[in-house]
């Protein structure tokens, strides 16, 4: 089967993934910035744990000081298959990188792959959390939300600070809700807890997983934060 033409990313494990490659191939990133002025400059670094990515400044500097007025700018990045790479980036800074002058921006939410220079319009990414009842299979069924499944596997777990877990531990039958009324049941391992404070200020933990087992429904979830934009979306 061949890979779809554009697919839209909303898992941030995967865009890590895909910004740390970019990064490590310097792949040629460009930009309209206001009223139509180029940007062309080349990836230079991809900081997951500092949610920020690095350009090299282009030759000019009247466009270095556009694009460091600008709140938000759209990158296409192109890679060495000729694979295109649309996201953005937020809160420009002047930064170095290796000596050399660069401007950093926050981590993408979101990020279209595509093969063709034109794209299809990029949607505003919602935040993506499906509900989750963890280790129902277990002792103590806890409430949780899933905000990010990658295609093998992989995602991230939130949940209360009062309930208190170790890295390796195992959750059973966990149930995680889908849109539709639909319920995925899983087992999880957990990996690389930590505490963070989410946007309203109140405190949480944030728990990467992996399924112990792959649910058969996996492409369900999946296919949440990795949508294929040339397969219509099914309406009930």
């Amino acid at each position: 089967m061949a890979r779809p033409e554009n697919l839209y990313f909303r898992s941030r494990i995967e865009i890590v993934r895909l910004m740390q490659v970019l990064a490590q191939e310097r792949c040629k990133v460009t930009a309209e910035i206001r009223n139509g002025h180029p940007f062309e400059s080349h990836m230079l670094a991809a900081d997951p744990a500092a949610d920020r990515f690095a350009v090299s400044y282009s030759p000019h500097k009247t466009i270095n000081t556009m694009v460091l007025d600008s709140p938000v700018v759209e990158f296409t990045a192109t890679d060495h298959q000729g694979l295109n790479f649309t996201f953005t980036g937020a809160e420009p800074e002047e930064t170095q990188i290796a000596g050399a002058p660069a401007i950093q921006f926050t981590f993408p939410k979101s990020l279209l792959l595509h093969n063709r220079r034109e794209h299809p319009r990029i949607p505003v990414p919602a935040d993506l959390s499906l509900r989750c009842i963890a280790d129902e299979g277990g002792f103590i069924p806890f409430e949780s939300h899933i905000t990010d499944i990658s295609h093998d596997g992989l995602g991230c777990l939130i949940y209360d600070p009062d309930i208190n877990l170790e890295d390796g531990a195992m959750l059973h039958g966990c149930r995680i809700m889908v849109p539709g009324g639909d319920a995925v049941v899983a087992d999880m391992e957990l990996r690389h807890i930590t505490s963070f404070r989410q946007a309203d200020g109140t405190l949480a933990h944030r728990a990467g997983f992996r399924f112990a087992q792959r649910p058969n429904e996996i492409a369900k979830l999946t296919g949440l934060f990795i949508q294929d934009m040339d397969t219509p979306t099914k309406t009930s």
